[in-house]
């Protein structure tokens, strides 16, 4: 596990700083789109949903 959080270190440090505020943007962004997601599809099982 270390390697593989030390190369995508490395990748996201040889990027250009506004280049790493767009991935980090679009990371945060998708990060908060997976929990709604999963948050929604908890509710929807709860409710007897399909």
């Amino acid at each position: 596990m270390k390697p593989f959080i030390d190369s995508i270190t490395s990748f996201v440090t040889a990027l250009p700083p506004l280049l790493q505020l767009l991935l980090g943007i679009f990371t945060t962004v998708g990060f908060i789109r997976l929990f709604m997601f999963l948050v929604d599809f908890i509710e929807d099982r709860r409710e007897g949903k399909r």
